[in-house]
């Protein structure tokens, strides 16, 4: 490597550049922590939920139980579909998944009233399932960037800023030694050149 001024400036230039760098990436790095934090303690929801889809399906079991094959089946052919529309977002650069539901099912049409309450309570027990499992989506996608911000973060700290540190360091030593090793030349061509003049003066008194 050619110790000059100019390297030593382009080396400054750009330890500055990747220390900003990782500067924003530290920032991001806790963004997507504070982020993650806080869906992390929507994930207590899945026993609930659970206990909320096991409990609708009970029902639905009795209900069936209750009016038979032929009244079930004609009941449930009178409940339209729940649709949902995707709306990607984003967080700190990272693209989220987000899921609105726009048509609930319908149980208007069904005639018996067990079968109404086992028909929505499973529909809004399925509901809650799709929001825990856009969190659980989230999260997952949160905490891959998280990780691959966090490396990173400690490439730059651990190895790039310090071998830039380095390099620095070591074309200021070589441009220290070369400008050390000019003064001694020019003051030893100096001290020649006074002597040469003392010389000539003696010869010629």
């Amino acid at each position: 490597m050619a110790a000059t001024k100019g390297m030593l400036q382009k080396a400054r230039e750009q330890l500055g550049f990747i220390e900003k760098g990782k500067e924003v990436l530290t920032m991001k790095r806790d963004q997507l922590a504070s982020e993650l934090n806080k869906l992390l303690s929507e994930l207590g929801r899945r026993k609930i939920i659970d206990k909320s889809i096991g409990d609708a399906f009970d029902l639905v079991k009795y209900a069936f139980a209750a009016a038979g094959f032929d009244s079930f089946a004609s009941a449930a052919s009178t409940v339209s579909m729940i649709e949902v529309r995707a709306l990607p977002t984003s967080i700190v650069g990272v693209v989220m998944p987000e899921v609105e539901v726009i048509k609930k099912p319908g149980t208007e049409q069904i005639p018996s009233q067990i079968m109404m309450k086992a028909t929505t309570k499973l529909a809004a027990a399925v509901q809650e399932a799709i929001e825990l499992a856009v969190v659980e989506a989230k999260v997952e996608r949160l905490a891959r960037e998280l990780m691959a911000t966090n490396r990173k973060v400690n490439a730059l700290e651990k190895v790039v800023i310090p071998g830039n540190k380095e390099t620095i360091r070591y074309i200021e030593e070589k441009l220290s030694e070369q400008a050390l090793q000019e003064f001694f030349v020019t003051k030893r061509m100096r001290d020649l050149s006074q002597v040469t003049k003392e010389r000539r003066e003696q010869s010629q008194a």
